[in-house]
């Protein structure tokens, strides 16, 4: 089924738009043409790059978040009224709340990727055909929730970790950890990282940090102290070499982190964002079980030795490898295309 118009609405963060642009890309290749109407921020313009895309102007205004959702309204109604979508797939966060503008009766889907249904998405669950998630517990907990898996983008495709490793500078035979502090980096976990860069090389490992814009510095200089193999990048826009390089992730607990550590079936130390009050990342790690460890800050020596420890043993990757394998479906991309279209073809 071809011709479908969708139009995408929300953003804000890679949590929300990675998954977004999955599906985006499972769907034009199925020939559907795609929009995306996202909140503003410098930060999303990574995803949209190459494909049509309007902002919202949610970001940058004096005024509160939800006076400023009431352009945004207004907003979305004329780009609809343009484009005339022929299902409108909501993306969470509190931009996603202005697919409510969207005139006539036009078919709505939310798609969820965090642990706890946030409260845009526990709004727009009502009147929504089917709210879509990453991982089976969430979508118990929600009206029409579906779970379909995480939804990959074409840039996260698997590859031999030797290949991976020489296509990003590294040594194609060290085991290697990955650090990602998340699409603005993160001080506490590159602080960290330094602070492993002794125990990796005694180890005989190397390090691909992506450390954020203008960051890291700590890191390239454990680095060369060390003389250590390490790529340290502000990010990396070939996160498939990127994860299929790695033995070991340490990273934050965002959810398009959490469902691509899933497709890839990479074992993780995850730090979650300390500060965010409803310890939302806290509940993302979570969903990786017994795949995952949970480190909190301030972060010890003891972590440092745990971490250490898990990058050495071959026999516990292994175990944490085999609990990924049966949390979710590995890619739900086409699944949630296919009841995208199924909704558009019958949307009464």
């Amino acid at each position: 089924m071809g011709g479908l118009r969708i139009l995408f609405l929300g953003g804000g963060t890679g949590g929300h738009l990675a998954p977004a642009l999955g599906l985006a890309e499972a769907l034009e290749d199925r020939g559907q043409e795609t929009l995306f109407l996202v909140n503003g921020r410098p930060a999303e313009a990574p995803f949209l790059e190459g494909r049509v895309a309007h902002s919202l102007l949610l970001e940058g205004t004096r005024l509160p978040r939800m006076v400023a959702l009431v352009p945004g309204i207004f907003l979305a109604r004329n780009h609809a009224k343009s484009f005339r979508p022929d299902i409108v797939v909501a993306l969470g966060g509190a931009g996603s709340v202005v697919s409510l503008g969207v005139p006539g009766r036009v078919p709505r889907v939310v798609l969820e990727g965090n642990a706890v249904p946030g409260k845009a998405v526990r709004l727009l669950q009502f009147g929504a055909r089917a709210v879509l998630t990453q991982f089976p517990g969430p979508a118990s907990s929600l009206r029409s929730g579906i779970c379909v898996g995480p939804l990959g983008r074409k840039s996260l495709k698997p590859i031999p970790a030797g290949e991976a490793r020489a296509r990003l500078g590294l040594d194609p035979s060290r085991p290697t950890l990955l650090v990602a502090g998340g699409s603005q980096g993160a001080g506490a976990l590159n602080a960290f990282a330094a602070g492993l860069v002794p125990g990796l090389s005694a180890l005989g490992g190397q390090i691909l940090a992506l450390v954020g814009e203008g960051k890291g510095e700590e890191v390239r200089e454990a680095c060369s102290k060390e003389g250590i193999t390490h790529r340290i990048l502000s990010h990396c826009p070939d996160m498939g070499a990127a994860y299929s390089s790695a033995d070991l992730a340490l990273v934050r607990g965002g959810a398009a982190t959490i469902g691509e550590l899933a497709l890839f079936r990479l074992p993780s130390a995850i730090v979650p964002y300390p500060h965010h009050r409803d310890r939302q990342q806290f509940h993302n790690a979570s969903l990786l079980g017994q795949g995952a460890v949970v480190l909190e800050e301030p972060l010890a020596g003891e972590d440092a030795s745990e971490v250490l420890c898990l990058f050495e043993s071959e026999g516990r990757r292994e175990t944490m490898r085999a609990v990924l394998e049966d949390l979710a479906p590995r890619d739900g991309a086409v699944k949630a295309a296919e009841i995208l279209e199924e909704i558009a073809s019958h949307p009464a």
